[in-house]
């Protein structure tokens, strides 16, 4: 299992930062190429487990909602090793954009 962490830092405050994420994860499963669920689950005022489902496989992501930054780690299954950098990215971008925008 491949293991990549990511840091993004933002001016929102915790409180902002997760409502902004909490906003944004229905919508994250629309944008899984080709097609996919997410599970989401926060396991503390400020720590969220995501579970994204697609081709099959199970990629995890744990995510710290902090006071000026969100990070976190995405964990890709052997079977896309290959493509952990592009889905690593796509869960960096898709957190970016939840919390740019105002929901």
């Amino acid at each position: 299992m491949a293991t990549i962490p990511f840091d993004i830092p933002h001016a929102l405050g915790r409180d902002e930062a997760r409502r902004r994420i909490e906003a944004g994860l229905p919508k994250l499963a629309q944008h899984i190429p080709g097609g996919g669920t997410v599970e989401a689950e926060w396991t503390g005022p400020d720590a969220l487990v995501l579970g994204i489902v697609a081709m099959g496989q199970k990629v995890g992501v744990d995510m710290a909602v902090g006071e000026g930054s969100v990070g976190g780690t995405v964990k890709v299954p052997m079977m896309l090793a290959m493509m952990s950098g592009p889905i690593a990215e796509f869960v960096k971008t898709s957190a970016e954009k939840m919390l740019a925008k105002e929901a």
